[in-house]
């Protein structure tokens, strides 16, 4: 007899977290929307250039919806990450990252700066420095652009216990991990289950707080 009343109370429990859910999509899509005012800036990068060695990270706020939900979650002005890496080819610096939705392309991809930091996409940016020698920034440099090269999809799931596919964090936490630098500092954040079954994922800010990490810069912003 009670069977029926426990199947309800479940159902009004998945009511109530769907409802709530909502009504934070519902607010990061008006942040996102209020947000949108920040495109007529442009990230700086040009003289931190001379600064910079293979293997830095750079790091950028965005102005996607989900760019506001990791911002959110995490209490931090950045939700995206990238490696550095100097294509002499080109000669130009260009950035390994993993990012979903952008130009419909979800694999893993090298882009020139102009791109990471197009006003469309970043609203601030920052270059991190990892505490390791100039090899192993540069290994971790080789491991990121292998796994472009095997075409290695974003993983939507953010699962770290799915090495298959990368996300922006695990990437870089992956390459330098192949070194032993946990560049996370051990810190996970928690996660609704709808966003990783696992619960609980690497934010930028992760980083950022990281004991590995030996110093962070914020790049200067031109308004447009």
């Amino acid at each position: 007899m009670l069977q029926p009343s426990v199947q309800v109370t479940n159902t009004n429990r998945k009511s109530r977290y769907h409802a709530a859910l909502f009504v934070q999509i519902c607010l990061y899509l008006t942040l996102a929307l209020a947000g949108c005012g920040c495109a007529d800036k442009r990230v700086c990068y040009e003289e931190a250039q001379a600064e910079w060695r293979e293997g830095d990270l750079v790091l950028r706020g965005g102005e996607s919806v989900e760019s506001y939900v990791v911002m959110h979650k995490s209490n931090s002005i950045y939700s995206h990450i990238g490696i550095l890496h100097y294509d002499s080819l080109l000669g130009e610096w260009q950035v390994v990252h993993a990012v979903p939705k952008e130009e419909e392309i979800f694999y893993l991809k090298t882009e020139p700066l102009s791109l990471f930091f197009s006003p469309e996409r970043a609203q601030c940016g920052a270059w991190l420095r990892v505490n390791c020698s100039d090899s192993i920034a540069r290994g971790a440099t080789r491991y990121a652009l292998g796994k472009v090269a095997a075409r290695v999809r974003f993983d939507s799931q953010y699962l770290l216990g799915d090495t298959t596919r990368l996300y922006c964090t695990e990437l870089v936490w992956r390459a330098y991990g192949k070194y032993g630098i946990d560049v996370s500092g051990g810190y996970r954040h928690p996660v609704p289950e709808v966003f990783s079954q696992e619960g609980e994922c690497i934010f930028p800010s992760d980083v950022q707080q990281s004991k590995t990490t030996l110093f962070i810069k914020s790049l200067k912003t031109k308004v447009l």
